[in-house]
C-alpha cells in the first residue's frame, strides 16, 4: 500500500514535468499526496431535475433536447441563446462572449444535453447563465467530489488525476494498521480513500475521513513513543546555579509562583544527568521568556552552549533582543542566526559558534542546517513548538554537530493553551509544566463586544488612546477582500482617512521578511501607531505601548486564537482593551462564545470551552490548525478522536515508509 502511495507524481497519467514542478512547489511530491488532497465538498449528480421542479437561485442539473439556437446582440455584447426542453417545460441557456458555440454541432437543434447551473426565473421564463454542459449520452450519474484549486489546477483537473490513481489502486492493497484499527473502523485505508474520493449513495464519508485520520494519529503516537524512549539518554549534568541565582536577583520583580514552580522542575531535570524533554505551557504574558533566560544562563554557568529555535525571523529577532537585555550582564549575550543574513556575517558567526566564543544563539530554521557546528551544545529550546512537527521539534536537540557525544537537553515552549489531557495525547513524549497567572503589575485586558453600528464610539475611543501615546492593532481576517470581509489594504486606506497622523501600516504573512520586520519596527518605535494586520501578529509580538486591539469579524475565530490576539495588548502597567467587532446578525452560539471571552481571561479555561463549543466540525479537506505537523488531522476539531486514540493506543511495528508518507516533521508557518 505505502509503496503505491509513495510513487512519484510523474507516474500519474497527465502530469508532465512542468505540472510536476508546480505541484512539488506546493508540497505535493507523491501519488499519496494527491490522494490526501481531500474534497472540500460534493455535488449530487445522481438525478436530473425536471424544469418544472426548478427553484430560483438553486443549482440544479437539467436534461433535455435543444429546440433552437441563436445569437443576440453584436460584437462584445453578443451572447448565444440555446432553448432546451424536457417533458415538463423549457429553459433558456445564455452564453456570453462565446460565438464559437454557434458552430458547435453538439448544441444544434435536436441534440440532447445535460446542463448544470443556477436557475433564475425572469419574466416567467427559466434561464441559466453559462451553465456547465455536455451531451446527455456522456453523462454518468453519481456524486462528484469538488476540490480546492491547487498550484493553479482546477477541481476538474485534480479529479481526473485522482480518479486515475484510484482506478489503479490494487483491490488487495492494505495498510499495516488495517487489522489494528479494526476496533475503531471496519474500513481499510484503501477503502477509506476510495470512499472519500468516489463515494456512492451508501458511503459514509465521515467514517472514511475518520479512518484516514486514525492512520495518521497512530503513526504520530508511535513516533512520539519512540522519542519518549530516546529521551532517556544520558545528557550533561548541570549542577552549578550561580548565574541563574544572579539573574533572579537582578529581575525587576520576584518570580511568580507559577514561574518559580516551572523553574524548579526544569532545574531538577538539568541536574539529573538524563536528557530533559519538557514542554513549558505558559499563558499569554505569563513570563516564559524569563524561564528561557534562566535555563540558558544555567547552561552557560555549567560550561555548555544553548540554542533557541523560533518559527519566524520576527519572533527570533524579538527573542534575541529580549534575552540580550537579561543575559548580557552575565556574560552570555545571545547571537542571532537567520536565513536572511549576509554571507560574510553568517560565516563569522558560525566560526565563533563552532569555536565556543558564542554562549548561546537564537535562530530560525537556519539553526538546523548542516553547516551549523557547536562547540558544546547542552541545551536546546524550541519556542512556539506547536508550529513544529515531531522531527523538527527534536532536530535541534539531536544536532549532528553538537560538539560532544551526550544527548542535548530539550525545552519546548508554547503560549497556545492546550487542555492538559489533549497536550498529553499530542506531546506524550514530553514532561509537562504549566504556568498560569500574570506577572505583578499586569491588569486583565478589558474585553468588550461591539457591533459595527457602534463604530463612531469605537473611533472616538481610538482617538483618545492615540492622543494619550498608546498604540493600536486592528485585525482583519483576510489578506484579500472577500464577501465576508475587507482586505488589509482596504482597511489601511479606510483608517488612514480617519487617522491621517497615526502612520497607519498594514502587515500580513505574504509580505517579505524584511518588509515585515520594517513595519513591526515602525510600530514598536512609534512611527506607526495603528497597525492593520492578519493573525500574523498572533504570537511573539511584544510592544508594551499597545493598549487596544480591535478584532474585526471576531465570531470567525476560535476562543484560543482570540485569547492569543488579546495577549498582544496590556503588556505594561497601563490598562489594555480588546474590542470584538462583530455583525449584528450574530447567532446564539456566536454570542455565547464571545460572552465567554468577555468573562474569562484564563487561556486553559478558554481552550476547554473552545473544544466544547466547536464540536467535531464538518469540513472535509480543510486542515484548520496545522499544529503538530499533521496533514489531515485538525487538533481542535478532532480533539475527541485524538484523546480516544491515545487512550487505546498500543505500540506498532512502524514501517519506515509509513513515517515517510505521513511526514509529521512538516511545519505550519505564517
Amino acid at each position: 500500500m505505502y509503496d503505491y502511495l509513495l510513487r512519484p507524481l510523474g507516474w500519474v497519467e497527465g502530469i508532465g514535468a512542468a505540472a510536476e514542478r508546480r505541484l512539488q512547489a506546493q508540497g505535493m511530491k507523491t501519488a499519496g499526496d494527491l490522494l490526501l488532497h481531500l474534497p472540500k465538498g460534493y455535488r449530487d449528480d445522481r438525478t436530473l431535475t425536471p424544469v418544472a421542479a426548478l427553484r430560483p437561485g438553486e443549482e440544479a442539473r437539467v436534461g433535455g433536447r435543444v429546440l433552437a439556437r441563436r445569437a443576440e446582440g453584436q460584437g462584445r455584447r453578443m451572447r448565444v441563446l440555446v432553448r432546451l426542453a424536457d417533458e415538463t417545460g423549457e429553459i433558456v441557456l445564455s452564453f456570453f462572449h462565446s460565438p464559437y458555440l454557434l458552430r458547435d454541432a453538439r448544441l444544434a437543434p435536436g441534440q440532447r444535453l445535460t446542463v448544470r447551473g443556477r436557475a433564475e426565473l425572469w419574466r416567467g421564463q427559466w434561464r441559466m447563465s453559462h451553465p456547465e454542459w455536455l451531451p446527455l449520452d456522456r453523462f454518468t450519474p453519481g456524486i462528484t467530489p469538488l476540490y480546492s484549486a491547487l498550484a493553479g489546477f482546477s477541481s476538474r483537473r485534480l479529479a481526473g488525476w485522482i480518479g486515475w490513481l484510484l482506478a489503479r489502486l490494487p483491490l488487495e492493497a492494505s495498510s499495516p494498521l488495517d487489522a489494528q484499527l479494526a476496533r475503531f473502523s471496519p474500513l481499510s485505508l484503501a477503502q477509506a480513500l476510495r470512499g472519500i474520493h468516489a463515494p456512492d449513495i451508501a458511503t459514509d464519508r465521515r467514517a472514511c475521513l475518520t479512518r484516514i485520520k486514525l492512520e495518521e494519529i497512530w503513526v504520530y503516537l508511535t513516533l512520539i513513543r519512540r522519542k519518549r524512549q530516546a529521551a532517556r539518554k544520558p545528557a550533561p549534568a548541570m549542577r552549578h546555579d550561580t548565574l541563574a541565582a544572579r539573574l533572579i536577583a537582578s529581575l525587576p520583580h520576584p518570580l511568580t509562583d507559577a514561574q518559580a514552580g516551572a523553574w524548579r522542575e526544569i532545574k531538577a531535570d538539568l541536574y539529573t544527568g538524563r536528557r530533559m524533554h519538557r514542554l513549558l505551557q505558559g499563558d499569554v504574558g505569563a513570563g516564559k521568556t524569563w524561564i528561557a533566560a534562566l535555563a540558558l544562563a544555567h547552561a552557560h554557568d555549567n560550561g555548555w552552549q544553548g540554542a533557541l529555535l523560533a518559527p519566524t525571523e520576527v519572533l527570533a529577532a524579538q527573542h534575541a533582543a529580549g534575552l540580550r537585555a537579561l543575559l548580557a550582564p552575565l556574560g552570555c549575550a545571545p547571537a542571532l542566526l537567520t536565513g536572511g543574513m549576509r554571507t560574510a556575517e553568517r560565516r563569522r558567526l558560525l566560526r565563533d559558534l563552532a569555536e565556543g566564543r558564542i554562549a548561546c544563539v537564537v535562530g530560525t530554521h537556519a539553526l538546523l542546517r548542516e553547516d551549523v557546528h557547536f562547540h558544546r551544545l547542552g541545551l536546546a529550546i524550541v519556542d512556539e513548538q506547536h508550529r513544529f512537527g515531531v522531527r523538527q521539534r527534536w532536530a535541534l536537540a539531536e544536532h549532528p554537530h553538537a560538539g560532544h557525544a551526550d544527548a542535548v537537553h530539550l525545552l519546548a515552549m508554547t503560549a497556545t493553551p492546550i487542555p492538559r489531557s489533549l497536550a498529553l495525547a499530542l506531546y506524550g513524549d514530553m514532561d509537562l509544566s504549566l504556568m498560569r497567572g500574570m506577572p505583578p503589575g499586569r491588569k486583565p485586558v478589558e474585553t468588550r463586544v461591539l457591533t459595527v453600528e457602534r463604530m463612531p464610539a469605537l473611533l472616538a475611543g481610538m482617538r483618545r488612546i492615540l492622543a494619550d501615546g498608546g498604540r493600536i492593532y486592528w485585525i482583519v481576517p483576510h489578506v484579500e477582500a472577500r464577501e465576508d470581509g475587507v482586505s488589509v489594504e482596504q482597511r489601511v486606506a479606510w483608517l488612514r482617512a480617519r487617522f491621517p497622523d497615526a502612520g497607519v501600516l498594514g502587515l500580513h504573512g505574504r509580505l517579505k521578511g524584511a518588509d515585515k520586520r520594517t513595519r513591526l519596527h515602525a510600530f514598536a518605535e512609534g512611527d506607526c501607531r495603528l497597525l492593520v494586520a492578519t493573525t500574523v501578529i498572533e504570537v511573539g509580538v511584544n510592544v508594551p505601548e499597545a493598549r487596544l486591539i480591535v478584532i474585526e469579524r471576531a465570531e470567525r475565530y476560535g476562543l484560543a486564537q482570540l485569547h492569543q490576539l488579546r495577549g498582544r495588548v496590556g503588556r505594561a502597567s497601563a490598562q489594555g482593551y480588546c474590542i470584538l467587532l462583530t455583525d449584528e446578525a450574530l447567532g446564539e452560539a456566536g454570542r455565547r462564545r464571545l460572552a465567554t471571552m468577555v468573562d474569562c481571561h484564563d487561556g486553559l479555561a478558554l481552550a476547554e470551552a473552545d473544544l466544547e463549543m466547536r464540536g467535531a466540525g464538518d469540513a472535509l479537506g480543510v486542515q484548520q490548525s496545522g499544529e503538530a505537523g499533521f496533514r489531515v488531522v485538525d487538533v481542535v476539531a478532532d480533539h475527541a478522536l485524538i484523546r480516544e486514540a491515545h487512550a487505546a493506543y498500543c505500540e506498532i511495528a512502524l514501517d519506515s515508509r509509513m513515517a515517510q508518507f505521513w511526514r509529521p516533521e512538516r511545519v505550519a508557518v505564517d
